[in-house]
Order: structure tokens, then sequence, then C-alpha cells
């Protein structure tokens, strides 16, 4: 797997401005920022999908409470199993945006906008959660949460594919493999949500089973290399 090898500082002193191209300034921190807040502020707006069991508690005994609230909670796991996975969703994403942004120098116009749309797609992620824990065996719940997926893990990809596009937003001596590797891998993850769709027709199920099978294949990918 390649390393990333610039800091933030040697980012900094070797930002190359292309003659012609439109790049408004060298200084991420402002964009980071704005990124970091509002996967912050998404990965809080989750837990809100989970409600503490009401329960009336009037000439119940204490033990009769226990197991009134645990039948409850029982009920409840698959919303608190849907939480967990969103949870892993945005870190995920979070994460692919972070190393992405290792790599990239400095920004312009349509890189911002861009990083936008990424944002934009990250901070609805709530709103599908919630419908998705409400209707989890409904196909039409499991595909608006696999489009989602899918939607955002592609503008990722774009962002970088633009940002590497000979070497528009990147360092110009970034090896072209790596460029390629990191655009590959970023299509994994993608891809099992596109299948997961189709698959959704025959069995809501087995498109769920699919999405875990897809984080593991994005793990897989990232520790031996995408063809």
């Amino acid at each position: 797997m390649f390393e990333d090898r610039l800091s933030h500082e040697g980012r900094e002193k070797q930002a190359v401005v292309h003659r012609g191209s439109e790049v408004p300034g060298e200084d991420l921190s402002r964009i980071l920022a704005l990124t970091d807040g509002v996967f912050a502020f998404a990965l809080t707006l989750l837990v809100l999908g989970l409600t503490v069991p009401v329960i009336v508690t009037t000439g119940l005994s204490s033990g009769q409470i226990s197991g009134e609230l645990g039948a409850r909670l029982h009920q409840d796991y698959q919303s608190f199993l849907g939480y967990v996975f969103a949870f892993v969703m945005i870190a995920v994403w979070w994460t692919y945006h972070h190393q992405t942004f290792r790599y990239i120098e400095r920004y312009d116009t349509v890189l911002m906008w861009t990083n936008m749309a990424i944002l934009l797609e990250i901070a609805v992620m709530p709103f599908v959660l919630q419908v998705y824990t409400a209707y989890m065996d409904a196909q039409a719940a499991v595909v608006l949460f696999a489009v989602m997926q899918l939607t955002t893990g592609l503008t990722l990809n774009i962002l970088w594919r633009y940002a590497s596009s000979g070497h528009r937003l990147v360092n110009p001596q970034l090896d072209p493999a790596e460029i390629r590797y990191f655009a590959d891998r970023g299509l994994i993850t993608p891809v099992v949500f596109a299948v997961s769709i189709g698959v959704s027709f025959l069995s809501v199920e087995a498109a769920e089973i699919l999405w875990i099978g897809g984080l593991v294949a994005r793990r897989w990918g990232g520790k031996y290399g995408v063809a």
C-alpha cells in the first residue's frame, strides 16, 4: 500500500500554481475545518434516531420493569444496528476524504463546489438513516440508503480524479501509479452499493448482507492493493 508522503508544511512549500489555471489559494485549512465540522455534526445527529423506551411503571416491581425494558430494547435492536452501520459508513467516507486531502496541495472553485456536494450528502445521512431504520424491511428504504452511499462514494471519487488529473491540484511529482491506485480503490464501495440496488429487487436481506461484504472488500483492497 502506498504511503502518504507530504506533511502539511511540505504541501505549503511545494505547492505549484500552473499558469492559466484557476487556483484561488493553497491554504486548505478552511475547507478541511468546514468538512470536519459537517462530518462531526452528522455523526452526532445519527444518535437522535435512537429513542429511550417509554414504560408505564405504575404497579410494576423492579423485576417486571427490567423485563419489560429488556423486551423493548430487543424490539429496537434493528434501529441500533442501523445506527452503528450508518456511523461506520460516515466514518468510512471521512477516512477516504481525509486520505484524499493528504495528497491535495491546493484548491480551485471546482474542487470547492465538489467538496460542498460531498458535505450535502453527508449532512442528509441522518435523515436517510431514520427512513431506513423505520422501514428496514422495505425495498424503497434499502434502495434509498444504498443510493446515498453510492452517490457519496462517487462524488468523492470524482473529486480525487479531478484534483489528480494532470496533477492539477496535487504534487507534480506524485507517482501516476499512486493516483490510479487511489482512484481504483475508491470505486470498490460505490460499486458494491450499486450492485446491492439490483440485488434488493430479489432480496432485501441479501442486499444488506452485501453492504457488509463491501466493507470487507474495501478493507481487503486497502491491504493488498487494487489491480
